[in-house]
């Protein structure tokens, strides 16, 4: 039985991760078609536009979903039955009920969006994607039913169905075939249409697998405790509004003309951010798998199990993004000219990555702490984190430009992690051996990312790109093999050991 239990965690860990390596790729490799096709200002626009959309999504969604899945995992493990379908009922009424007055009240509030984002360009743009606020909510909760039960591949292959329309969709419209759509429009119209499409396909792939959508019921057993999270999630989005519609504020103020304060958001969001945040499509599936199997765990009070499922995982996230971080400290430049024709993005990639060393460590806890039903615990960590976040993007971009961002987002991180730290060791008696992962991750990083460098001045006579090539070869190798020999670091064997504890 352990056997077994073995195998299908390490099975649904390595089927997220692919799944989410795959459309994180997609994605990521499309982004780099559309900045060198577009340009930074273009891109600029577009997220000023999207860190609205994701702001009303965060007020639609917001912990709906995590609740959701949370409450069906443990209803599994206690009860059985069918009460998960009554709880996604509930959880439709309420999300798709918050997203139809958004959109109304966005609409409403259209004409004075001038007011909080500096370029008016990006507003149209908005207009256009408003629509789409419904079919996201009303997907986003379906695939949390979907993780509630485990359906891994369900939801995975949701998330890389909804890339892969959006790049087709988005080709279209941005491919000059209509002449009257510019690049901009062209985006927006692509993702409101490409969002109504996946909404049918994963409605189809919900009926297929068993479910229906029956009266709801408890919606108290929903609503209250995602509203902690809801807050949260709309506090956390709050790091993109701060990038998108607070910083080119600031750079104005500090004597940036609005293009150039606009190309400085594509830069960041469309350029080295996806570069920054890659890590998260492997330490995302880890927490898509964990997450129930906690809340599992903390239904049966099974304390010590949860706390080394947690060790392990922040370990094993903590060694994949120092992975990177070794990678961008050395080559973050090279890296962003290879990729975008552009080294301003790569010169911020290089300072921000030493948040590699800490953005993990958020997710993993804040995951953990939502599977153990302590939201809003999570919560108040998350509010005190934001709080100062945006006082250092409100006061410091005049003063230092775009370094305010990785300042800033330090802040928060640390903050945030500091106190959900805090939080876990009240309820969970031992230590998570964070302290001594990270210095483990920088002991081998630091020396890694010095090798590269070298090698890449060594063999740039052979040209830019093999050097760059040969460089990240080396610099990822060696912290590879310093991970699994004097880490004593074995991925394999510690998502086995998860399904063994289990």
């Amino acid at each position: 039985m352990q056997t077994q239990k073995s195998s299908h965690v390490l099975k649904s860990v390595l089927t997220v991760t692919t799944f989410s390596i795959s459309t994180r790729a997609i994605a990521f490799l499309f982004k780099i078609y559309l900045s060198r096709t577009l340009g930074a200002e273009v891109m600029g626009l577009y997220q000023m536009a999207l860190t609205v959309f994701f702001m009303f999504i965060a007020l639609s969604t917001g912990g709906i979903s995590t609740v959701l899945s949370r409450k069906i995992a443990e209803q599994n493990t206690l009860e059985g039955g069918d009460k998960g379908l009554s709880l996604l009922s509930s959880s439709l009424v309420l999300g798709v009920g918050v997203s139809l007055a958004c959109t109304g009240l966005a609409y409403l509030i259209l004409p004075y969006t001038h007011l909080f984002i500096t370029d008016s360009r990006a507003i149209p743009l908005l207009k256009i994607m408003l629509p789409a606020l419904t079919s996201t909510t009303f997907y986003i909760i379906i695939r949390g039913w979907f993780w509630g039960n485990k359906h891994f591949l369900d939801f995975s292959l949701s998330e890389m169905i909804e890339e892969i329309l959006r790049v087709l969709f988005t080709l279209l419209f941005t491919s000059g075939l209509f002449s009257a759509i510019s690049g901009q429009t062209g985006l927006a119209l692509a993702f409101t249409i490409s969002d109504f499409v996946v909404m049918g396909v994963i409605i189809i792939t919900f009926f297929y697998r068993g479910g229906r959508f029956t009266k709801g019921s408890s919606y108290k057993e929903i609503l209250k405790p995602a509203m902690p999270l809801t807050t949260m999630k709309i506090f956390g989005s709050m790091v993109g509004t701060a990038i998108a519609l607070i910083l080119p504020q600031g750079l104005i103020n500090g004597g940036m003309s609005i293009s150039q304060a606009t190309e400085s958001v594509g830069r960041i969001s469309a350029m080295a951010n996806p570069l920054l945040f890659a890590p998260n499509a492997i330490i995302t599936s880890l927490a898509v798998v964990l997450i129930p199997e906690m809340s599992e765990r903390n239904a049966k009070k099974d304390y010590g199990g949860l706390l080394e499922e947690l060790k392990k995982g922040i370990e094993l996230s903590l060694m994949v993004s120092g992975a990177f971080m070794v990678m961008y400290l050395s080559l973050g430049k090279e890296l962003t000219t290879f990729l975008y024709a552009d080294t301003p993005s790569g010169a911020y990639l290089e300072q921000a990555s030493i948040l590699l060393l800490i953005m993990p460590l958020n997710h993993i806890l804040s995951s953990a702490l939502n599977s153990m039903g302590l939201e809003k615990q999570n919560f108040l960590s998350y509010s005190v984190g934001t709080i100062l976040m945006l006082i250092a993007m409100v006061t410091l971009p005049s003063r230092i430009g775009v370094q305010s961002v990785i300042v800033a987002d330090f802040i928060f991180l640390l903050t945030t992690v500091v106190g959900n730290v805090m939080i876990l060791r009240k309820h969970i008696n031992g230590s998570l051996g964070i302290l001594k992962s990270m210095l483990m991750v920088a002991l081998f990083g630091v020396p890694c990312a010095y090798l590269g460098n070298l090698i890449h001045s060594l063999t740039l006579p052979l040209g830019a790109t093999l050097s760059l090539i040969i460089s990240l070869v080396v610099c990822f190798g060696a912290y590879a093999v310093m991970v699994v020999t004097i880490g004593n670091v074995n991925p394999i064997k510690m998502l086995k050991a998860k399904g063994k504890n289990a």
